[in-house]
């Protein structure tokens, strides 16, 4: 190939090519270095938005000084027939390559590279830089071993005070924030959507949001529509994928508020295994020896084997379970991990046994006092005379006792009656006086720690549920109660196709020996209704401006997940339109409406 030159630069080879401009691995002359040189495609020299979008990158870059943020050397500037933008050259590959090599790649591994590019967003965001293209092929390695976050070409410079700002929709359809597919405001919570796609995908190898084309793939996103990660691979753990479910979070309030917050989320699950330095447990992953990757494998499922032995000790059942079922995801024969399982079943049997010999006991315990007491009382032959007697207004009439081995009615517990759980915001009524009060209680005493049988009932039944962090779990026949310890447990529900705003409840499970019922109503999102048109037009929705043809338009359902509505569109000088849709919560609906033009009255 003929080498060329631009300014001081000897072009030895392409490397890259965009629909703005080509990479090509390149010489400085003058300092006789490598660099990868970025030239503007030769039709877009001559548009000022082309060019200005080029500075705006060379500028971006050039005040962001990170170790994990690709490095600028040298820039044309706006003036001259060539436009071009010198930084380091790295060696590769992208993390898109990356996942295509290493197709198992650990949780942990995946974690460590999304620490990277969260610190390098970090960076940015703290100097007012919203990346707004984060994606696999936008992130490099360079010399297995640093993570460079690069083309920061639609990059946002915005007030760093409010971190916002509106603009075009640009960006990649897979890896858009919903605000960002919208046009509305972006900030660093729209990063780390981004963020949490790539995620994702270095810890699934398959990406949350994917069709035939961009509509398909944009309506998914809309819809907060993908597959548990949890259930593509169960290997990550019900604990990272919390962490991307939270990323991928339709509102962006609540996903990680900042870069910085998210990173510290990942170090906490990297350090179970040991992890404090990312960058070198990548280096030596990427060195591929097999040493390092089985005895990597060993240190995850030992950690986790803490973990869940952790979890034991400190009763909390589903905790454990978590990180068994992640060892066993990991080691489907781990020994260890299924005796303590058969350990944990042995242990909530005998916990059963040991309440139903207590209740016995206690049982035995009244009988006995109540058939000494009858058997003292029919035994007195000699009493005083009815002269000794006290005033028979005094005395109380002895209870009517027959020999019998079995307790009298009323010293036989009731049947336990199922507690329900009030909502959280619920207010105590005013306390008043019961029977039970008023005479001693002569039910069993309640073993404080017993675990106990707890009743879902959530609304409406169409929903996933996880409790304290466990993997969520669908309503239904084989799943409408657990057994758990008293105490405070919390509840994540989550709405089948996006149904219902995902909610998370804290519930205290009271000691006791009946059923106790958890309740949870879940709030509807909106339907989202799309209308295409021979003509642009408003749109009315039950008698209510709601927006245009040709744009995303949300639809309260505030009591049913079906509902019908009444849209009408209408547009000057055509006749209006009206039909009736019926509309599913969280679900985009697409109709399509003809207008006819109106004809003017002749004369």
């Amino acid at each position: 190939m003929r080498t060329s030159r631009v300014g001081k630069y000897e072009i030895i080879d392409e490397i890259g090519h965009g629909g703005m401009a080509t990479v090509y691995r390149a010489r400085d002359t003058r300092l006789d270095r490598m660099v990868a040189l970025k030239v503007m495609h030769p039709h877009l020299q001559g548009a000022k938005e082309a060019r200005a979008r080029f500075a705006r990158e060379a500028v971006t870059i050039a005040r962001l000084k990170h170790p994990n943020i690709l490095e600028i050397y040298d820039y044309s500037g706006e003036d001259g027939d060539t436009h071009y933008i010198a930084t380091e050259l790295l060696t590769g590959p992208t993390l898109r390559q990356l996942v295509d090599a290493h197709p198992d790649m650990p949780a942990e591994i995946a974690a460590c590279l999304a620490i990277l590019v969260a610190r390098a967003l970090g960076a940015a965001h703290a100097e007012g830089v919203i990346h707004r293209d984060v994606k696999p092929e936008n992130v490099m390695m360079h010399e297995n071993r640093a993570v460079k976050l690069t083309d920061f070409g639609i990059a946002q410079l915005v007030d760093t005070a409010g971190m916002t700002t509106t603009g075009q929709v640009l960006g990649s359809p897979a890896h858009m924030a919903p605000e960002q597919i919208e046009g509305k405001d972006c900030d660093a919570r729209s990063d780390i959507f981004s963020l949490g796609t790539v995620l994702y995908l270095l810890a699934t190898g398959e990406l949350p949001f994917a069709g035939k084309n961009a509509h398909q793939v944009l309506k998914q996103i809309m819809e907060g529509q993908y597959r548990d990660p949890l259930q593509v691979k169960p290997q990550i753990g019900a604990r990272l994928r919390a962490v991307i479910v939270r990323c991928l979070q339709l509102d962006g309030t609540q996903r990680y508020e900042s870069a910085r917050a998210l990173e510290e989320e990942l170090m906490g699950f990297v350090r179970a295994a040991g992890i404090d330095n990312p960058s070198e447990v990548i280096a030596r992953y990427l060195q591929g020896t097999r040493a390092f990757s089985k005895a990597f494998r060993a240190r995850i499922i030992e950690a986790e084997m803490a973990l869940g032995e952790q979890a034991m000790k400190a009763g909390d059942l589903p905790r454990a379970m978590d990180a068994f079922n992640r060892v066993l995801s990991i080691d489907e024969g781990n020994e260890r991990v299924l005796n303590l399982v058969a350990s944990l079943g042995k242990r909530q049997r005998l916990r059963r046994v040991g309440y139903w010999v207590s209740l016995a006991i206690s049982l035995s315990c009244v009988i006995a006092v109540l058939v000494h007491a009858y058997l003292s009382r029919a035994g007195k032959s000699d009493g005083p005379s009815a002269e000794d007697s006290p005033p028979m207004a005094a005395v109380e009439p002895a209870p009517s006792v027959q020999p019998s081995t079995a307790p009298p009615p009323e010293a036989r517990p009731a049947p336990p009656q199922p507690e329900r759980a009030s909502p959280p915001d619920a207010k105590p009524g005013p306390s008043r006086p019961t029977a039970a009060a008023s005479k001693p209680d002569d039910s069993p005493p309640v073993d404080p720690t017993a675990p106990r049988r707890v009743v879902l009932r959530p609304e409406p039944a169409n929903v996933s549920i996880s409790i304290d962090g466990a993997a969520p779990r669908d309503f239904g026949p084989s799943f409408r109660e657990v057994t758990l310890v008293p105490g405070r447990h919390t509840f994540a529900f989550r709405g089948a196709l996006e149904c219902c705003v995902d909610e998370e409840i804290a519930v205290d499970i009271p000691a006791g020996t009946g059923s106790y019922v958890v309740t949870h109503r879940l709030r509807f999102r909106p339907a989202v209704l799309y209308v295409v048109s021979n003509t642009p037009a408003d749109v009315l929705v039950d008698d209510k401006v709601r927006g245009r043809t040709y744009s995303v338009i949300r639809i309260p359902q505030p009591n049913d997940m079906w509902a019908p509505h009444v849209i009408r569109v209408s547009a000057e000088g055509h006749r209006p339109a009206q039909q009736e849709v019926r509309l599913q919560a969280g679900q985009l609906k697409q109709i399509e409406v003809k207008l006819e033009r109106e004809v003017a009255p002749p004369g």
